[in-house]
């Protein structure tokens, strides 16, 4: 077995029980243990993104602007309540996602709120949780926008200790020089290393 092979595997075993354990406080402490898989969203993000750990602060911010800007898009929705839902939802979300991926690149692309795909996760999420909230059944725990936030929040505060303690278990144990050279097929997106 390579050294990559094992560090690889050692990573993963550190990765599963650090992510159970980190978990643990949040349905611990929070009435909204229904709510824990989206801790691992911030995880999921942050490695498809093959982002570097400061860019979680840029990445937590980003996906706020995308809350907000959902939190807009409610407003404006029950601002006109004459319109069909299925013309706002369509036509509605078409401007609010052509702003984001015009906006957030071009005026605020050097800024923490330039990633544009955490934007658009964090407008899902909002209104997802925004439109389903009204159909939980009575005394279901109903979580709210700043919930959300706090949860994206506690996955980004997750996932940054589960990066530093791997890497540093997996270097003391392995050594620095473990990894195999990446291929050159698959790079991060632009989105993510300018602003962070």
């Amino acid at each position: 077995m390579s050294l990559h092979t094992k560090a690889t595997m050692f990573q993963a075993l550190l990765g599963a029980v650090l992510i159970t354990v980190l978990m643990i406080p949040f349905q611990a402490i929070t009435p909204y243990a229904p709510y824990t898989a989206l801790l691992i969203l911030p995880v999921l993000f942050f490695f498809t993104l093959g982002a570097p750990p400061q860019a979680l602060v840029a990445i937590f911010l980003s996906f706020a602007a995308g809350v907000g800007w959902a939190a807009l898009f409610m407003l404006v929705k029950n601002a006109l309540p004459g319109v069909p839902m299925e013309a706002m939802m369509g036509v509605g979300i078409a401007v609010v996602i052509f702003i984001i991926l015009s906006v957030h690149p071009l005026l605020l692309g050097k800024t923490p709120l330039a990633i544009v795909p955490a934007v658009l996760l964090g407008l899902t999420e909002a209104l997802l949780i925004m439109l389903l909230m009204p159909m939980l059944a009575a005394g279901e725990p109903q979580i709210n926008l700043l919930w959300l936030l706090v949860i994206f929040a506690y996955g980004c505060a997750m996932t940054f200790v589960l990066v530093t303690v791997q890497d540093k278990l997996t270097a003391a144990l392995f050594g620095k020089n473990w990894k195999e050279p990446k291929s050159s097929s698959v790079d991060a997106p632009e989105s993510v290393g300018h602003s962070v």
